[in-house]
């Protein structure tokens, strides 16, 4: 197993790149996607994650979960400020069908409509990073869990990113097919777009997590704040 790569705060100062920039960069260096099972020889949605084959923590550098750390997200519409999305993740792990799952916790704010809503997630020992549940309002609005009822393990970021690459992000029967694809790719930044019940377009930075998403049908925008 390679060594751990140190979490950084997802408030770490960065200065946001603008969603469009990333467009045109192609990928350059990175491998061509290619037909195989699963992703990277992994098998997505998985319905139950072996505890065996998992770690503690989630370190992966493209999504870095540190207990404690929190971020606010400025979220805007044709220039306007509607709101802002705030993120916290747990400092105790849950356990979720014997998996250490860490909690993180999304407070939107966006345009009049508030919500709560916290996903577990966790990594497996090649690094490989997994939605593995939620809590989203009770039975039948969002709260799942792997192994339970049907619902499958979904990847949220692989070990080893691959321009072109998409898979199913879980299988939970009571929420709509959810599906993310690497858009774009360099060295230190990754787009992705996610489909389920709309589209969102979101940005990685490496060392930092997630940076910015768009959600493509509503029109706004969320920047992180430094």
């Amino acid at each position: 197993m390679p060594a751990p790569v140190p979490a950084r705060r997802l408030r770490t100062a960065v200065a946001l790149v603008p969603l469009v920039a990333l467009a045109g960069c192609g990928g350059l260096g990175q491998p061509e996607a290619y037909d195989q099972p699963g992703i990277n020889g992994l098998v997505v949605p998985t319905p139950s994650p072996d505890p065996d084959d998992f770690v503690d923590v989630v370190d992966n550098p493209w999504l870095p979960l540190e207990p404690g750390a929190t971020a606010r997200f400025d979220v805007r519409e044709d220039g306007a400020d509607i709101g802002s999305i705030e993120t916290a993740v747990l400092d105790e792990a849950a356990d979720v069908g014997g998996l250490a799952a860490t909690g993180v916790t999304t407070a939107y704010d966006v345009d009049g409509r508030t919500d709560i809503t916290t996903r577990y997630y966790a990594q497996d020992a090649a690094g490989n990073v997994w939605v593995v549940g939620a809590d989203a309002g009770g039975p039948g609005r969002g709260d799942w869990r792997a192994g339970e009822d049907g619902a499958e393990a979904g990847l949220v970021m692989p070990a080893h990113l691959r321009l072109g690459d998409g898979w199913l992000s879980y299988a939970v029967q009571s929420l709509p097919e959810a599906s993310r694809r690497v858009e774009e790719l360099s060295s230190d930044m990754v787009e992705m777009l996610d489909e389920a019940d709309t589209s969102t377009r979101t940005v990685y930075e490496k060392g930092v997590g997630l940076v910015g998403f768009e959600d493509l049908a509503a029109g706004w925008t969320a920047e992180l704040l430094d």
